[in-house]
């Protein structure tokens, strides 16, 4: 299996940030070489993942300005912030989960109220994935992995939803719905990206 260059990838992702969303991949997948494709088998991966995909180069708003896909997660949700400045890793999680019909923490803003959320799981594509940091906690989306890092599909990651490469030093917990079969997908073989180390 070839590996994913994730450092080639999201250069090619900053380079276009400028598009919609939602379009992203549809775009960006056709310009990069076959090496550089991220794994992506939507009928193996669970449904918070594939909606968390569609949201890869969202970004806050700099300044004043929020971003109005984000404050409405928070609204849907019943938070009470009404900035993007606010980590929003937990609700960006939460939006996913929602989304896919399975229940979320009681303070799903607070990452590490994650960790005690459904039920372990081992390492598997989808596990929503709980690190600790300083001054707080970060909670994401498992894709694949590497000797040192987990690979995480989150928000509020250099204040966008990316992938990042997350030290397996830092991870508090893994964890999966209740009432979701556990996954068999394995996690695929990465590398390359800045190791993300505070994601406040």
């Amino acid at each position: 299996m070839t590996e994913f260059n994730h450092g080639a990838f999201m250069d090619e992702l900053r380079r276009r940030r400028g598009k919609v969303p939602a379009d992203l991949y549809a775009d960006l997948m056709p310009a990069l070489e076959a090496g550089l494709r991220p794994p992506r088998d939507l009928t193996g991966e669970p449904a918070w993942l594939v909606e968390a995909r569609l949201h890869m180069g969202l970004k806050e708003v700099p300044g004043k300005a929020h971003n109005p896909t984000i404050l409405g997660w928070v609204k849907q949700l019943g938070g009470w912030f009404t900035d993007d400045e606010t980590p929003w890793c937990g609700t960006f999680a939460a939006a996913c989960m929602k989304i896919a019909g399975h229940p979320v923490p009681q303070h799903w803003y607070r990452a590490k109220a994650w960790a005690d959320w459904g039920k372990p799981t081992p390492p598997r594509v989808g596990a929503v994935a709980v690190f600790g940091r300083s001054g707080g906690g970060h909670v994401g989306f498992v894709v694949g992995e590497s000797a040192d890092n987990l690979y995480v599909l989150g928000g509020n990651q250099s204040n966008m939803v990316n992938i990042a490469p997350i030290a397996k030093s830092r991870l508090i917990a893994l964890r999966w719905p209740s009432a979701e079969a556990l996954s068999t997908v394995q996690l695929a073989a990465m590398r390359g990206g800045a190791v993300s180390r505070n994601e406040a």
